[in-house]
């Protein structure tokens, strides 16, 4: 079995402060059967395909797109609100999965371009899933667990392909849950290795990887967030661990599925009405307009000709375009912050001691004021205040 089994990471990496986490996530090919687990490479109604002699005109699979899945342990998703906007949308990431949401039931909480799924956790501030999908993706809710272990489990519709994936969170204080079976926290290695084995599925980590959790407390590094996968999907797929965001002891990992087939929506043009020039738009469009002839004509060619016209006004006195991911109290000097953080976050595990695990407290402490300072700031200049 490729890959190393899970039992042997928690073992080695003994840290009691993270969660137990991972992301499991099986392709259920639309034209396979009721389980799909097995998929087809007939037709829809289970014809092969013949040979025509014609050229295939098809991307071969290098050139197909890639499917990438974020999941993350947040340690709190309220207060990086901005960091979920534009982290998933800067890495082009069609699913997050979030764990440690710290999320109150009640409490609203919206990605600008996502769907919202989450699970909160009850009696207690801390806990809870959420999982973001795009809008232009198929999604559909299947089950959640909130008991010991938390769980979100969905089912996503791209393209031509189908998955199941489960967002899931183990609090160290619960009982991990696997199967409706309640596991002590001293067997959660061994219990996970086992229920791998027995659903015939794959730990997507590799012992090479960069750890995902940074302890403060114990100057530590650390594996618990993992991720698993039936073999069809572990033949195409790659995980990247990313640096350090906005001061979480976790890093965000991205899951790339290559060789699927998505849909590529065309990016409309925008207009930015607000800085629009209406008194030139008025002249030029009363210029472009008042000479066309509509007696004796084509009804559909002078409507033509008269929209024509009206783009074209538009395209002189209307800016079009809009920034990607565009942040209005974002400046330089809150990137030199959040650079610095990722330095000292990465000097604090190459090199662990107290003297770097309190350079990367000042370094987080530094970041979120100027951030904080910033955002004051810009609404103050937006709004004249």
């Amino acid at each position: 079995m490729p890959g190393k089994a899970l039992g042997d990471n928690l073992e080695e990496n003994p840290d009691k402060e993270s969660a137990t986490s991972f992301l499991y996530f099986q392709d259920q090919n639309i034209c396979s059967d009721v389980k799909g687990t097995v998929g087809s490479s007939c037709g829809v109604r289970g014809r092969t395909r013949r040979a025509t002699g014609r050229r295939n005109t098809k991307p071969k699979l290098k050139d197909k797109p890639v499917i990438n899945i974020m999941h993350w342990n947040t340690e709190g998703a309220s207060n990086k609100r901005d960091e979920l906007q534009h982290f998933p949308h800067e890495n082009n990431v069609k699913i997050c999965c979030i764990q440690e949401t710290h999320l109150q039931e009640g409490k609203p909480f919206k990605d600008r371009g996502y769907q919202v799924f989450r699970s909160d956790r009850k009696e207690r501030k801390k806990g809870g899933v959420m999982t973001l999908v795009r809008n232009n993706i198929n999604d559909r809710e299947i089950k959640t667990c909130m008991e010991e272990a938390e769980y979100l489990e969905s089912k996503v519709t791209i393209g031509q392909s189908s998955y199941k994936i489960v967002n899931f969170n183990c609090p160290n204080d619960k009982k991990l849950s696997l199967d409706t079976k309640q596991i002590s926290d001293n067997k959660r290695g061994e219990a996970i290795k086992d229920w791998q084995d027995e659903h015939n599925i794959i730990l997507v980590n590799d012992p090479a990887d960069t750890p995902s959790f940074y302890s403060r407390r114990l100057h530590t590094t650390t594996i618990p967030d993992l991720a698993f996968c039936t073999d069809d999907i572990h033949q195409n797929i790659s995980r990247k661990v990313c640096d350090q965001l906005e001061g979480s002891n976790h890093r965000p990992v991205i899951l790339s599925i290559r060789g699927t087939k998505t849909p590529i929506n065309a990016q409309l043009p925008r207009w930015n009405y607000k800085k629009a020039n209406w008194g030139k738009f008025e002249t030029r469009a009363n210029e472009l307009t008042k000479d066309i002839v509509t007696e004796g004509k084509n009804i559909n060619n002078v409507v033509k000709i008269f929209n024509a016209s009206i783009v074209k006004a538009a395209k002189e006195s209307i800016p079009r375009g809009v920034r990607k991911d565009y942040n209005s109290y974002w400046s330089n000097e809150i990137q030199e912050t959040h650079n610095a953080l990722t330095r000292a976050r990465e000097e604090a595990e190459s090199n662990p001691s107290q003297e770097n695990n309190i350079k990367l407290q000042q370094s987080k402490a530094k970041h979120l004021k100027t951030k904080l300072e910033c955002q004051r700031r810009g609404w103050r200049e937006k709004y004249h205040l």
